[in-house]
């Protein structure tokens, strides 16, 4: 690895390359970096003769504006951009031929999406005036004296009715306390319970001091970077190409977690990084690997980095972020690899071999195995990002066999919101001396975000009407990017049908759609063509769409964790935000109140909690009218399930067609090897729950467990002797199915 020292400054930088001769120069001007890579990448006899006639040309390089220490690129003294309009979310090329069913052309024909329903508008819409002394009256800030009334309530444990609702009728209201009293000590008995069972799980979860001290590096070198303020990405020994590209996107001022990592990422070191949604964290990686990447050997292609997301959008995401940043280096590539989108394009890209490639790990694993001359032997830099979401189960198997293709000698970087960096989890990603950097409290919200909860009690049927009623008081004349989370697809598809026949035009996105589907959800809310998107917690993680003002929690999420990652869509890059969430009476609901509580009590001056009232005759009335058009709603459903199937006659029609003309071509690709197929995604399951209770009660689970165990285990190379086998095998097993398939046939007849 050769060792570059940048003009001016102190540090060396560690670079991506095999000898000194592959290293650019970055002391050359304007017109010199942007000449062919041949002439670029040869730098030792002008090292030479700059070396002889330094100091006179010292001053000479300074005017013509070269690498420097006090060199500042003209931009505004403001720390957030203005201009940037967000990442681009690119699919492929769209095809002629139609494939998704018009779900808004169907509501149209229903009556839907032309105007306000009668009833609701009239009583939900109202004029912004209004509506900011309406909210100002409804909202109470909580103090520091009543923290603890709403996080006991948790909407539901004692807390002082009228902060809630002050507008319940006294029958009510006596009916409630009755019951909530008969409840309380059952509740009180709850609560403890929670307390008691959370600190005991975090307890057994720490580590040692001393397994600490033995698998992170010192904790000083961490510390020191986070005190090392960089006021200037100048400040950060950057290339001149790395910054401006920055200054293209109008970045001026390095977030704290770009602050810390960048100088340690330049270093070759692995990284442990946590710090809150929208802090930045995309470009605090993308800034070292590109960094480091103007050092690449020119001549030698093959991917040198690694980027792993858990959805495909983030992928797409990232991908836009690096492209950007480095659109001023000479000759950097990028790949994609993910599902959902045209795989002969992927595999047309990953032929080239680029130098990054982002990826969701099912993806990757199939392109590695059977993509003709792509692989990952020459990765340098494995980035995981939301690395705790892919450190869970869901993902565990894959990550293990990426694990195993990819060199032991690279650099890794982790990153996340939420990152809790326990050891157990961490080991089988082979660590060397990770830095952790904790930029903020781990588990809190952004600074600038107002989180509100509406109490529902026992009104689950009127939630559909109360987040209608919701955002035309939020957002009346539909100017402002709200999200809105659900726990299920099809309370997603179903609310975009009720809005819908309401009057209001709304996207959907999860997985159920296809990926040109989801793409184009995504495209139409950030051009506001949609002011509302319901999602599931699909979209939870990383998408960063400038300008969401409100996120809108329709159902409240498994976790805390899930709770953060959602409100952050909101609030990000030191903007304002708001966030409104639906509470009902569980104790695990509670329980995610009493966090954003604790979590604004932690720090002050750290965003707000309030509790929000809701005029419920509104949202009755609201309701009325949902329930008027419950037909419609099911002609819809059915009008769209009958669409769907037309489309998958055609097809399938058209699949025959391409079979018969391209017959011969499409035999003659070997075929595809998986890396899971559906029952060893079951046997994995079993083998997780099997490992968690240890008891074993028989001897075939022991087996069962063994044989499990054995299958996992198996590391894949890929060579065209183990494709063969494969397939052999798999046909035998076909043929031997058939046979016992056959013989109980003929015993039974």
């Amino acid at each position: 690895m050769a060792i570059r020292k940048f003009k001016g400054f102190n540090d060396f930088v560690p670079t991506i390359s095999d000898s000194e001769e592959d290293v650019p120069d970055l002391d050359a001007s304007d017109d010199d970096m942007n000449q062919n890579q041949s002439k670029r990448t040869k730098p030792s006899k002008n090292k030479k003769s700059k070396s002889k006639v330094k100091g006179a040309a010292e001053s000479e390089d300074e005017a013509k504006g070269d690498l420097n220490p006090d060199f500042m690129f003209a931009v505004d003294n403001s720390e957030l951009t203005t201009n940037f309009e967000g990442w681009d979310f690119a699919g492929d090329e769209k095809s002629e031929n139609k494939t998704d069913v018009d779900i808004d052309g169907i509501i149209r024909r229903k009556g839907g999406l032309v105007q306000m329903a009668a009833g609701a508008e009239d009583s939900s819409d109202c004029s912004e005036s209004e509506d900011s002394e309406q909210e100002n009256a409804e909202k109470e800030q909580i103090g520091e004296e009543d923290d603890d009334d709403l996080a006991l309530d948790g909407f539901g444990m004692g807390a002082k009715r009228q902060n809630f609702e002050a507008e319940q009728s006294e029958e009510e209201s006596a009916v409630e306390s009755e019951a909530e009293s008969s409840l309380s000590s059952e509740e009180d008995n709850d609560r403890e319970e929670l307390k008691s069972s959370v600190s005991d799980e975090e307890v057994k979860e720490e580590d040692t001091v001393e397994e600490m001290a033995k698998f992170y590096a010192p904790e000083e070198e961490g510390h020191e970077a986070k005190k090392c303020v960089h006021t200037t990405f100048n400040t950060l020994s950057l290339s001149r190409p790395v910054l401006k590209g920055l200054n293209a996107l109008g970045y001026v001022k390095p977030s704290p977690i770009q602050s810390a990592t960048i100088p340690i990422a330049l270093l070759g070191k692995d990284i442990i990084a946590g710090a809150v949604t929208g802090s930045g964290k995309t470009a605090a990686f993308m800034i070292p690997i590109i960094e480091r990447l103007l050092y690449k050997p020119a001549k030698i292609a093959c991917t040198r980095v690694l980027v792993l997301t858990p959805t495909r959008e983030l992928a797409i995401q990232v991908s836009d972020v690096g492209k950007k940043i480095g659109a001023y280096v000479n000759s950097l590539s990028f790949g994609l690899a993910v599902g959902g989108l045209n795989l002969r394009q992927q595999e047309q890209s990953l032929k080239s071999r680029p130098d990054v490639v982002i990826a969701t790990p099912g993806r990757i694993i199939d392109h590695i195995r059977n993509s003709a001359s792509f692989n990952v032997d020459s990765v340098e830099i494995l980035v995981i990002d939301e690395a705790d979401r892919m450190l869970e189960e869901g993902f565990q198997d894959e990550l293990n066999e990426i694990m195993s293709l990819v060199p032991s000698k690279r650099q890794t970087l982790l990153f996340s919101a939420t990152m809790n960096s326990r050891i157990k989890q961490l080991v089988s990603l082979s660590l060397k001396k990770p830095v952790r950097i904790m930029i903020d409290p781990p588990k809190q919200a952004a600074s600038k975000l107002s989180q509100e909860f509406v109490r529902i009690r026992k009104r689950d049927q009127l939630k559909p009407a109360l987040l209608y009623h919701l955002i035309r008081k939020l957002d009346p004349t539909g100017q402002k990017r709200i999200v809105v989370f659900v726990s299920r697809k099809e309370m997603a598809h179903r609310l975009r049908i009720i809005l819908g026949l309401l009057g209001m035009k709304v996207g959907e996105l999860h997985g159920s759609l296809t990926q040109e589907q989801r793409l184009k959800s995504v495209n139409d809310f950030k051009t506001l063509e949609v002011p509302v998107l319901v999602c599931t917690d699909l979209a939870s993680r990383g998408l960063d769409i400038p300008k969401i003002e409100v996120v809108i929690n329709f159902d409240m999420p498994k976790s805390y964790e899930i709770y953060l990652h959602r409100v952050g869509r909101t609030a990000r890059a030191g903007r304002e935000g708001r966030s409104v969430t639906f509470v009902g009476e569980s104790t695990h609901e509670r329980s995610i109140v009493r966090n954003a509580v604790n979590s604004v009590d932690s720090k002050v001056g750290r965003g707000s909690v309030c509790g929000r009232n809701v005029d419920w005759n509104k949202v009755e009335e609201v309701n009325k009218v949902i329930i008027s058009k419950e037909d419609l709603i099911g002609e819809v459903l059915e009008e769209e399930k009958q669409e769907k199937e037309i489309l998958r006659a055609e097809m399938e029609i058209r699949k025959g067609q391409n079979l018969l003309k391209h017959k011969a071509e499409i035999q003659s690709r070997p075929k595809r090897t998986w890396f899971q197929t559906e029952s060893e995604k079951k046997n994995s399951s079993i083998l997780s729950v099997l490992s968690k209770n240890k008891k074993l009660t028989n001897s075939k689970q022991r087996k069962r467990l063994e044989a499990v165990e054995d299958s996992s285990s198996r590391s894949y190379k890929k060579t065209k002797k183990d494709r063969s086998e494969d397939q052999e095998r798999s046909f035998r097993k076909k043929k031997l199915n058939q046979k016992i398939k056959n013989k109980k046939k003929f015993r039974k007849g």
